[in-house]
């Protein structure tokens, strides 16, 4: 019941509002126009499908609660996984297999990895810091650019991945923002 996310609707408007590019009509993330948390609210929320990195295969679904202002809903936590499901390996393709060819992009966090959109395209999210530390190599990819958080769990991660991927024969590039993450510097650079 979800849907694809257009400038048009609550989840276009809040990425747009916080400076993310809109990711392909076709990614595997999509929203949801009233999606009950936990608590009993009910709202607007992206659903992101997590598919393993390698295999590909569908392993849970990541929500979040938003606003059309940019801002998360008023929840505690206002980001939740399916209870029961791993996401340990797993990604959200922002942009399908078939964009990726020879390069990829990759972030923690929806957000930022669509705030690297902007600049770069296919692009991923790994959802967190133990996602990316953790992320395989992929035959066939050349080129890896990484949206490294500036926060200790941030530098690791991106440290230990771009370390596999050197080691696998890859270009690595790691971006090197001043602010925790790459969204944050972008809706800086737009106030």
């Amino acid at each position: 019941s979800t849907q694809p996310i257009t400038s048009a609707d609550t989840a276009g408007k809040y990425l747009l509002n916080r400076c993310c590019a809109l990711p392909p009509l076709h990614s595997h993330l999509r929203w949801h126009p009233s999606l009950k948390h936990p608590s009993g609210y009910q709202g607007a929320a992206l659903v992101a499908l997590l598919t393993h990195a390698v295999t590909t295969k569908p392993m849970s679904l990541h929500r979040t609660w938003i606003q059309a202002d940019g801002k998360k809903a008023d929840l505690d936590p206002p980001r939740l996984l399916l209870g029961g499901h791993t996401k340990a390996g797993t990604v959200c393709r922002l942009w399908p297999d078939e964009y990726v060819t020879h390069g990829l992009a990759v972030a923690e966090g929806i957000e930022t990895a669509l705030s690297l959109a902007h600049g770069y395209t296919p692009v991923w999210a790994a959802i967190d810091a133990g996602n990316l530390s953790q992320l395989p190599y992929l035959h066939g990819i050349e080129n890896l650019l990484i949206a490294r958080d500036r926060d200790p769990a941030g530098e690791r991660a991106a440290t230990a991945c771009a370390a596999r991927w050197d080691a696998a024969g890859a270009t690595v590039l790691i971006t090197q923002q001043a602010t925790n993450d790459l969204n944050d510097f972008a809706q800086g650079s737009a106030a």
